[in-house]
């Protein structure tokens, strides 16, 4: 029970300590898995769901550890050094490489082939992701890509058509624009390189000079720094919100209380969306510069190379990513599943159930990238992001913003 007390203490409070001690055969008790997932309090509740069907249906105990998103790496590390690190834990593919760098992570297709879980139905782009030193590392639970939401009450009023396949990025900046009155502005655009990287690679451009090995960043080179200047020229317009109402409340919470038309984002902002009363949104593609291309948006549960009882962990995950467990999450809207099965059924696609047109997720899957999968990527991608951010919203000339990255930026990937 020592991992059962070091997470329920440790945690703040923050994880629900539901499991209990499973009695085997033999009269001795086998200790829940933990799961540590980062999560907002809807998300947290489709995952507490989600390990409350697993019960039922037989597979266990299980302790759920649910952390904020921006708490949950820190967390996961600090539990990793002290000794007591969770059995299974949802890592973004940006992210997990420094943990199979140093061991921390046990590849889950063997384990997962054990469980009888055929990788064949699932979407190969987050397999790819998730695919490292030669082997499936973690098990993605969702495909989801950045879209734009946009809300419909505010559309109507201003008397703007609804967003259509294949808009181009003036006609964005135009619609923008246009619904920019009053307190309301236009769209919101973060400044991190997970929002940029689709206009870049819509544009021709490249984040880095080879997206396996890469040993230096790109987004100096011309094509990738016209679209930066495009995102500049924007904010220029006065359609985005300032850094002090940034300040203030960040873009979703803009967004569900009417003070911003559009906002760009992944599939993780629709369960909160729901429960905001009153509020009328839907979903549309990325506009383009050139050519369709969005990012990759996949999170995988990953099994700790430390877990006393892997195959317990491994028939956990392996529920998570079935079509029972898919059709939990896609039901509370958290994900766009990673099986193919449940993301073409009524349990994801759902007109009934905001956002109205989930296809739009489904049809990015062609156009879909990924940044790089490297342990240094975590630190490029601080670098790059708050570099961007001192040009869109410090005014810091974009030209020495990008100087800057190239300083900082590239020995970090030229580590080995």
């Amino acid at each position: 029970m020592r991992r059962t007390v070091f997470a329920c203490a440790v945690l703040l409070g923050l994880s629900a300590c539901a499991g209990q001690p499973e009695e085997r055969a033999d009269g001795a008790t086998t200790p829940p898995i933990t799961v540590q997932i980062g999560a907002d309090p809807e998300e947290a509740a489709v995952y507490r769901s989600l390990v409350t069907a697993y019960r039922e249906a037989g597979g266990g105990e299980v302790e759920l550890v649910t952390v904020s998103r921006g708490d949950h790496l820190t967390r996961l590390s600090t539990a990793f050094a002290s000794g007591g690190a969770p059995d299974v834990f949802a890592v973004n593919y940006r992210q997990y490489a420094p943990f199979v760098q140093r061991g921390a992570v046990r590849p889950i297709g063997p384990l997962l082939e054990a469980q009888g879980v055929k990788l064949a139905g699932y979407y190969d782009e987050p397999l790819r992701a998730f695919g490292y030193s030669g082997a499936l590392q973690c098990m993605p639970q969702n495909i989801s890509s950045l879209v734009v939401y946009w809300n419909r009450g505010l559309f109507d009023k201003a008397k703007v058509p609804a967003p259509k396949p294949g808009w181009t990025w003036d006609e964005f900046v135009t619609t923008a624009r246009t619904l920019t009155t009053g307190d309301v502005n236009g769209v919101g655009v973060d400044s991190s390189i997970i929002r940029m990287a689709p206009f870049i690679w819509s544009n021709g451009g490249t984040v880095v000079d080879d997206d396996e090995n890469p040993t230096r960043t790109t987004l100096h080179e011309p094509a990738a720094r016209a679209a930066l200047t495009a995102v500049t020229e924007l904010i220029g317009t006065g359609a985005m919100p300032t850094k002090d109402e940034l300040a203030a409340q960040g873009l979703p919470e803009q967004f569900m209380t009417g003070k911003l038309a559009m906002f760009l984002s992944s599939r993780v902002e629709v369960p909160a969306l729901r429960e905001q009363r009153g509020l009328d949104f839907d979903v549309a593609a990325l506009p383009v510069l050139g050519q369709p291309a969005s990012i990759l948006h996949s999170d995988a549960y990953c099994i700790a190379n430390s877990s006393p009882n892997p195959a317990a962990a491994a028939k956990f995950v392996a529920f998570a990513v079935g079509q029972q467990g898919q059709n939990i999450t896609a039901l509370g809207g958290r994900t766009v599943p990673s099986l193919r099965s449940v993301a073409t059924s009524p349990a994801f696609l759902s007109p009934t159930r905001p956002p109205a047109s989930s296809q739009v997720f489904l049809d990015a899957i062609p156009h879909l990238r990924h940044t790089p999968v490297t342990p240094s990527w975590p630190e490029v991608e601080d670098v790059i992001d708050t570099q961007l951010q001192r040009a869109f919203e410090d005014g810091v000339p974009l030209d020495e913003a990008l100087a800057e990255i190239q300083k900082q930026a590239d020995p970090l990937l030229q580590k080995r």
